[in-house]
């Protein structure tokens, strides 16, 4: 049986990691949580040599399968490198994180993966050159609702401004993938996942040519994710339908105004209203409104930064330095 692959494109706080477990539910998928192998280790590729060489190839599956085993991610794999080079042979980057993922899901006894690495939209070309049969899937969530939830929780993003620029940059790149580039994928909304899950889903799975299964419509009551990331807490608690609009009691009307302002163009084309007239601008100019955030947004994480969440992503971060160190 062919293997099956499906890659969600998607901006952070989305609900990314719910339709992952979701989409893991399926007796067919297997969806693990993601390592970040793309923005963890392309940057450093070449220090892995041709990777058209056995000795390089089992180098990098070795140091993938380590990071992928860390306690964050956790995947548990327990075929060696050798062993996984022996069955798929890669011949590159992206060749190697396929046989990882391949490797999970038969280890799981699942004739598919579903991989939703950060930024995926940043490495579209990479993974089509690389790959064949590839289902993309497009999930997008209501913008001032994804800047609450940075704000809120406390994690990367400490102000509206920021948070907004980064959803709206992500949103163009999804986007100018499917109307630039004809990238074919199946399109989502966060609010219509959690509204009505079964026929939302029901459309994806058929999309995927997998049997509408049931168990792909609520969440695992003992997903142990859950207590593994302060932004992953709701993993195991049932689909909370009214989890939207969140923003009218955590966004003051400066900061509504400035998502908005920002993220109005996206907004328009995935169908989102505004609240307001969409005019605000920084009085001191975008450059140096830019600068000024920016110190703001560093001085604001050192005080509020969620301790936990962030200490396991340091001691995953200290990992990565560690295994690209020692090449």
């Amino acid at each position: 049986m062919e293997l099956k692959r499906v890659f969600i494109l998607y901006s952070e706080r989305s609900g990314s990691n719910l339709l992952r477990v979701l989409l893991g539910n399926h007796p067919n998928l297997s969806a693990p949580v993601s390592p970040q192998f793309f923005d963890s280790f392309t940057p450093h590729i070449e220090k892995f040599g041709d990777l058209r060489k056995r000795e390089n190839s089992i180098t990098l599956i070795s140091k993938l399968s380590t990071y992928a085993n860390h306690p964050f991610s956790n995947w548990n794999l327990k075929t060696s490198a050798e062993d996984i080079y022996s069955e798929f042979t890669p011949q590159n980057f992206i060749e190697s994180v396929d046989a990882l993922y391949a490797t999970k899901a038969r280890e799981e006894n699942k004739g598919g993966y579903v991989c939703k690495e950060r930024h995926l939209f940043n490495y579209s070309g990479l993974v089509m050159a690389g790959l064949s049969d590839i289902n993309w899937v497009f999930l997008y969530r209501d913008p001032r609702d994804v800047v609450s939830s940075w704000l809120k929780n406390n994690m990367l993003y400490f102000t509206a401004y920021e948070a907004a620029q980064s959803w709206k940059e992500d949103q163009k790149k999804c986007l100018a993938l499917h109307h630039a580039y004809n990238l074919s994928y199946h399109e989502l909304s966060y609010e219509e996942l959690i509204t009505d899950t079964e026929q939302t889903l029901a459309p994806l799975l058929t999309y995927l040519d997998l049997n509408v299964n049931e168990q792909c419509f609520q969440n695992e009551q003992n997903n142990e994710e859950a207590n593994r990331n302060v932004l992953w807490k709701n993993l195991n608690k049932p689909i909370d339908s009214s989890n939207k609009k969140n923003y009218v009691d955590i966004l003051s009307q400066k900061q509504l105004s400035i998502v908005e302002s920002v993220c109005k163009q996206q907004m328009k084309k995935l169908g989102y209203q505004l609240e307001t007239d969409g005019q605000w601008s920084p009085a001191i100019g975008e450059h140096n409104y830019n600068y000024f955030n920016k110190v703001k947004e560093l001085l604001t994480q050192k005080i509020r930064s969620n301790k936990e969440t962030s200490d396991l992503l340091q001691d995953r971060q200290n990992l990565k330095h560690e295994l690209i160190k020692s090449l």
